[in-house]
């Protein structure tokens, strides 16, 4: 089907309409279902099942066993090629950090204008992990690694700090530490752990967080 956004770009809509619907399952906290989607679009669900086919045969999206609509790997596959030394010098530190402090490690970048988070890394040891998927994003007012970000693009406004937190900004009932992370082409970035809230030596996740990002921003050269 093509469709033209009213000014004589047939296609257009159609491929924007793809894409928000890319961005909606991958900023979803819980896979979404396609009626869900079709709201979220303000599009009828016919319209959401066609998009929703085309994702799929093209390996984009794919369901899980109850029907939710999830991103599938050929965004991985992309998402591989982004930033790729970035991702490659933080990841061990990311698994490393996940591990030793029981939090999901991630690390987010600006990307003209929200928070994005690149990669992330799990802890093994923890039965219920908080899950921070590569490719969702929020505004750079809110949360943790977002006001870290917006510090960077304009620190007369928002001075920097040592290292932000954030509390039920993002999702309820969970937590989050960042702190600054430059990158070698000067892209303003984070490091950042999520947790559910609970009572935490914030000094200390901070200055953990810190000297990993030193250890990356090495690693970078």
């Amino acid at each position: 089907m093509t469709l033209s956004n009213g000014r004589g770009e047939p296609g257009s809509q159609t491929l924007a309409r793809g894409l928000a619907a890319l961005t909606e399952i991958g900023d979803a906290h819980a896979p979404l279902t396609v009626p869900e989607l079709a709201e979220r679009l303000g599009v009828h669900r016919s319209m959401a099942y066609r998009l929703v086919r085309t994702l799929e045969q093209h390996g984009f999206v794919t369901r899980t066993a109850g029907g939710g609509l999830e991103l599938g790997a050929r965004v991985a596959a992309l998402a591989r090629n982004v930033a790729r030394d970035l991702q490659t010098a933080a990841a061990p530190e990311l698994t490393a950090l996940a591990n030793e402090l029981g939090m999901t490690a991630f690390v987010v970048v600006h990307d003209g204008e929200e928070a994005v988070t690149l990669s992330t890394a799990e802890p093994r040891r923890v039965d219920a992990p908080v899950a921070q998927r590569p490719g969702s994003r929020h505004s750079i007012d809110r949360g943790a690694p977002g006001r870290v970000i917006r510090s960077q693009l304009d620190p007369t406004a928002h001075p920097p700090r040592r290292y932000e937190t954030s509390h039920d900004e993002i999702f309820p009932g969970l937590s989050s530490v960042a702190v600054p992370l430059h990158t070698r082409d000067g892209r303003p970035a984070s490091l950042a752990v999520v947790y559910a809230s609970r009572d935490v030596d914030l000094d200390e996740v901070a200055a953990t967080l810190s000297a990993a990002a030193r250890r990356i921003e090495q690693s970078l050269g």
